[in-house]
């Protein structure tokens, strides 16, 4: 098909077509000419068997949307970070192992989806994406979250599901926007306290971590605002920074820790806490493509 599709793009590119979907084409080889298309706002090549992008993608400087949902793609070349006013862009359902350098060059990106595929480490160059607004990452081999997360501060939505992650930064809880944090299916003990401060959350789904903590999976079953007044009780962060062996910030004391109480003073244990259990989860992201 290779021929005959950079014959049709050469016509593309004479009408000035702004919008191209080649979706479940066949198609295995994107020919070079794509990039000659400069007018394209929107590409669509779901459901293909592309193994490569040509860097020539790198020319399309005026893409908002990229859609390669459902591919064979195992790298991507370095040029699709020249794509600075991509809005959305879906790399779920491929072969990638790693995103590419520079990744922290998108100036509009607010919708990323790079689940179902194989990476193993975040790059920490999506802390520089500060108009994220949603991040899918479900069904990798992440261990971690790059702690850069944290200043990407218009984040509403993180789905981290099915990865291999031990431990959650802190610094999460500076996320100032967060209204669904979705951690189900890891290898998760704790939730750090300082998750108490996410105003914002509306879900927290922690649930088939097996070694998650049954003081967290009690309180979660009685919903996000029990579990988020949870986190901050005296009697949770006992626990979490006695189990973890973590050193206690400087200035938080438990109220079983002090050894006098003034006789006028009335102390209140909160004892609320955590998320509801979660609807199951999407199989395939859906994103309005037009």
């Amino acid at each position: 098909m290779g021929a005959s599709l950079s014959k049709e793009i050469d016509k593309l590119r004479e009408k000035k077509v702004t919008e191209l979907e080649l979706i479940d084409k066949g198609i295995d080889d994107l020919p070079n000419n794509i990039g000659t298309i400069e007018t394209l706002k929107k590409l669509n090549l779901s459901k293909n068997n592309l193994k490569r992008l040509p860097p020539a993608i790198g020319n399309l400087k005026n893409l908002t949307l990229l859609n390669l949902f459902n591919n064979s793609l195992r790298e991507l070349p370095h040029e699709i970070t020249q794509l600075v006013n991509l809005e959305s862009m879906n790399l779920s359902i491929n072969k990638l192992k790693a995103l590419p350098r520079g990744f922290g060059s998108f100036n509009h990106l607010y919708f990323l989806d790079v689940s179902y595929n194989s990476i193993t480490e975040l790059t920490t160059q999506i802390g520089l994406i500060s108009t994220l607004k949603e991040l899918h990452i479900s069904f990798n081999e992440l261990t971690e979250l790059p702690v850069e997360l944290s200043r990407c501060s218009e984040l509403e939505v993180i789905n981290a599901s099915h990865n291999k992650i031990l431990e959650l930064p802190s610094e999460f809880s500076k996320l100032p926007k967060l209204k669904l944090l979705n951690i189900t299916g890891n290898k998760l003990s704790f939730i750090p306290p300082d998750y108490g401060q996410l105003t914002k959350i509306e879900k927290i789904d922690f649930s088939k971590n097996p070694d998650i903590h049954k003081s967290l999976d009690q309180h979660a079953i009685r919903g996000p605002e029990v579990l988020i007044k949870y986190l901050k009780s005296d009697e949770y962060q006992s626990i979490y920074y006695s189990e973890t062996k973590k050193p206690r910030p400087v200035g938080l004391t438990s109220s079983s820790e002090n050894t006098t109480i003034p006789q006028n003073t009335t102390t209140t244990t909160t004892t609320t806490t955590t998320t509801s259990k979660p609807e199951e989860e999407e199989e395939e992201s859906s994103v309005p493509y037009h």
